[in-house]
């Protein structure tokens, strides 16, 4: 019996064995294929010294880059010798300080699956050359080129491309090139071009996924050629457009942006344009607009759901424009708007979420306007206003959930607006004209 048994044994251990090698060996026999028309890694070229990577790429009679491309070298080059097959990159293209007038060493290229950058070339001023490109996946960066004056040579590009930055270019004046993108589907940066007065080129855009973000083009009066943008999902960020004086060409723009933020653009009067925007989900924050009236032109935002900050708007009279708010969710801050005497404009306004912060307005007199909010969430402070006499527009409110401080308004005589306020923290009132407790305010010794 113990011989059968030890006959079992190694029966069993002999098949395991085998099985176990016949999968080893039919594993063994599979091979990974290699594409022998792309070349594996990134070009990377600094000087006309270090182009063994490029007799690599010739020798090998490549079409695809599986890395990026890499030009950084003033060094006179003759990259269309060894680009003269190249159809792909996988990843992004970079020309920095090359001294070509044009790019037709890379006539062959369609396919970019990263970003175009161009920086700080001297001699070249469009895409000229880059007859068979048709796709930019990602971004494409103009940035510091002095001779750059537009975007010729892009027209085979269509549909969509995700971020256009456009930096520090002292000869840009047009889009042109770019008519056949219809969607970005990141930002439009566009920064410190002194020439550029339009978005000429840009006509077919109807929706940025990102932001439309403007800073420092000094000619720049309005966004003619943006009229068929529909939609922006980012942010609105417009800093020290010193000649911007409308806003009608974004008219079309009706959906939700997530804030708009506006600094310094002396000469814009109101918003017009911003008309069909409904909803803000994040910040408004409008700052050092010297010539801002009023807020006309946002009236269809019903909700705001970040911080509505106002702050050194000169001739800023009215808050009209502001009228079918209905709730703030965060802060509301006024600060050193000094033609404002009350604050018209509250039609709706049922409450603000945050803190209410009113300070440094030289003119403000009283609160009239805001009549209909009912409850405050945060802090109420009321500091430095010089003329401010008395509280009335706040009669309405019945609730401010967090402390009350009122310090250093010159004339205020009168808190009695505010005497039926339920208040959850402390009142702090101090150098004012009048100082009452908040248990007189209460009780009836509301003013003097």
């Amino acid at each position: 019996m113990r011989k059968y048994n030890l006959f079992f044994i190694v029966l069993f251990l002999a098949l395991f064995c085998c099985f176990f090698s016949c999968k080893k060996s039919s594993s063994d026999t599979s091979t990974t294929v290699t594409d022998p028309t792309v070349f594996s890694g990134s070009i990377n070229i600094y000087s006309s010294g270090n182009d063994t990577t490029l007799q690599r790429f010739l020798a090998g009679n490549y079409t695809t880059v599986s890395g990026s491309i890499l030009l950084a070298t003033s060094d006179p080059i003759d990259y269309k010798k060894y680009f003269a097959k190249l159809i792909m990159v996988k990843g992004s293209v970079t020309l920095y300080k090359i001294p070509n007038k044009d790019l037709s060493f890379l006539s062959t290229l369609r396919s970019i699956a990263g970003t175009l950058q161009v920086s700080a070339c001297p001699e070249l001023t469009n895409f000229a050359g880059l007859s068979s490109l048709d796709s930019i996946s990602s971004s494409l960066v103009i940035d510091r080129n002095p001779k750059f004056i537009n975007c010729n040579g892009l027209e085979q590009l269509f549909f969509t491309i995700g971020t256009i930055t456009v930096n520090g270019n002292p000869s840009f004046v047009s889009f042109s090139g770019l008519q056949n993108v219809t969607v970005l589907t990141g930002s439009l940066n566009v920064t410190q071009n002194p020439l550029l007065q339009s978005f000429i080129g840009l006509t077919s855009v109807t929706s940025i996924g990102g932001d439309l973000n403007l800073s420092d083009n000094p000619n720049m009066t309005g966004f003619t050629g943006l009229a068929n943008l529909q939609e922006i999902r980012g942010n609105i960020i417009l800093n020290s457009m010193l000649n911007l004086t409308s806003l009608s060409n974004l008219i079309s723009v009706n959906d939700t942006v997530n804030s708009i933020s506006v600094t310094a653009c002396n000469k814009l009067v109101n918003f017009q344009g911003l008309n069909n925007i409904p909803c803000l989900k994040g910040d408004i924050s409008v700052v050092s607009c010297s010539n801002l009236q009023d807020l006309t032109g946002l009236g269809l935002i019903d909700t705001i759901r970040g911080v509505v900050e106002l702050s050194k708007l000169d001739n800023l009279n009215s808050l009209i424009g502001l009228n079918g708010v209905r709730y703030m969710r965060k802060d509301f801050r006024i600060s050193e708007c000094n033609s404002l005497l009350g604050m018209p404009g509250f039609a709706l306004l049922d409450s603000i979420g945050g803190d209410f912060v009113v300070q440094n307005n030289d003119k403000l007199v009283n609160f009239n306007g805001l009549t209909k909010p009912r409850t405050i969430r945060g802090k109420m402070q009321i500091l430095e206003n010089i003329s401010l006499k008395s509280l009335d527009g706040l009669d309405n409110l019945r609730n401010a959930r967090s402390t009350l401080d009122i310090y250093y308004n010159d004339n205020l005589t009168s808190y009695c607006a505010i005497k039926t306020l339920s208040l959850a923290g402390y009142a702090y009132i101090s150098q004012n004209k009048y100082n009452p407790t908040w248990t007189q305010i209460v009780t009836g010794k509301c003013s003097q």
